[in-house]
Formats: structure tokens, sequence, C-alpha cells
């Protein structure tokens, strides 16, 4: 048998599962930014860059710092 125990498969479970989420949240927030190079700011590149970058900070103190919730 692969696992030893259960706490090592519901370790590994929970590991998958927090991937997972880290690659949804990278493939959301690639969506965005392309959204806001093609369409609001396509002339534009480093302004497109920096409104992406802020809008993540602003997310982030939304949250107080606290990016367990998001897991």
């Amino acid at each position: 048998m692969i696992f030893k125990s259960k706490k090592n498969k519901k370790t590994l479970i929970y590991n998958i599962r927090v991937f997972l989420l880290l690659l949804a949240v990278v493939v959301i927030w690639r969506w965005i930014w392309n959204i806001f190079d093609r369409y609001f700011f396509p002339d534009y590149f480093m302004l497109s860059n920096i409104l992406s970058i802020v809008i993540w900070l602003v997310i982030i103190f939304i949250n107080d710092y606290e990016l367990e919730d998001l897991v």
C-alpha cells in the first residue's frame, strides 16, 4: 500500500487541493491580466501591468494580509 497511515493520505490530499487552488488563482489572474492588456489599455503595456499589481495589492489589503483564508 502506498500510504502507511490515514494522516499521510490526508496530508497528500490537502497538498493537492492547495496546489490546485493556487493553480486556479494563477489562471484567473492571467485571464484578468489579458483582459486589461487587450481591452482596457491595449497601447499602454506598463499601465496595464501596474494596474494589475495595484488591484492585487488592494485585494491583499482587503483581506488584512490573511492569505490563509483563501486556502
